[in-house]
């Protein structure tokens, strides 16, 4: 019979559970050496391909988040609790969907490869030592992956900023605009004033440049959110037939209660 054995009872309690759904050959025991996970099954004198699978789990779930909190404390000097906790969210977000455009290093694949290599050959697996070595194994691989997940951080830090500086411009600044209509459709934006006449970019051209602050400063005119930041009214009406569209959602999130969303045969005005 081979086993997992550990220090800490929580430990064991939460891999003993986590096994139990997926195998009823484990059983779980506590004497005066500690707890331990144990298989019913024997392969050739090697610990069982489900502890091993469950130590991997565990360490991912358990210990990882432990160790990109200690590497952004000692080595980016972070110390705020909710922005530790959201760099380690990050973290599982790419774990569960890794984006294609980043360059990230298999973290996962590194230590499934440390805990296989800890666990070959061993009847018995001490729990406290496989995490040191896991660690110690993944230490420099973990510093380059916690500062990726760190300039994610800031990048996503940095667009919720500017969310926040579009909201209040939409939100407060007076253009004298009541309503604008957006019609979306095929991926185009089209804006027209609430006379029925399309705006033209010379025009946000003007409005930016009467009504200036630092949150359009930078805005490319032909940028399809742009018309409507710049101009600011007090009503978007959207008419799409995709309100579950990224571009609908982002206004939606900008515009707040400003915007009404309705379906684009409502259009009040014939399309140019």
């Amino acid at each position: 019979m081979v086993c997992v054995r550990f220090s800490v009872f929580h430990e064991a309690e939460f891999l003993y559970k986590w096994l139990v759904r997926k195998h009823k050959h484990v059983h779980f025991k506590k004497d005066e050496k500690g707890q331990e996970v144990r298989s019913a099954l024997q392969e050739n004198n090697t610990v069982c391909k489900e502890l091993v699978d469950g130590c991997f789990h565990f360490i991912m779930k358990r210990k990882l988040p432990g160790w990109i909190a200690g590497v952004l404390k000692h080595r980016y000097y972070y110390k705020d609790d909710q922005e530790i906790r959201r760099v380690i969210e990050i973290g599982q977000e790419f774990e569960a969907s890794p984006p294609q455009s980043l360059n990230i290093p298999p973290i996962s694949f590194y230590l499934k490869s440390a805990v296989e290599e800890f666990a070959e050959g061993k009847d018995v697996i001490l729990f406290d030592e496989l995490s040191v070595q896991c660690l110690q194994s993944v230490h420099e691989i973990l510093v380059e992956y916690t500062g990726i997940l760190l300039d994610e951080y800031k990048q996503e830090e940095s667009y919720q900023l500017l969310l926040h500086s579009w909201r209040d411009r939409v939100q407060n600044k007076d253009t004298g605009i009541q309503r604008l209509h957006l019609v979306h459709q095929e991926n185009q934006l089209t804006y027209y004033y609430d006379e029925g006449n399309p705006i033209r970019l010379s025009e946000t051209s003007l409005y930016l440049h009467q009504y200036p602050d630092d949150s359009v400063s930078d805005l490319p005119l032909d940028w399809g959110l742009t018309p409507a930041i710049v101009h600011a009214p007090d009503t978007l009406l959207i008419y799409t037939e995709e309100e579950g569209n990224s571009i609908i959602q982002l206004l939606r999130n900008v515009f707040e209660e400003k915007a009404i969303v309705k379906a684009r045969s409502e259009f009040p005005f014939e399309m140019s």
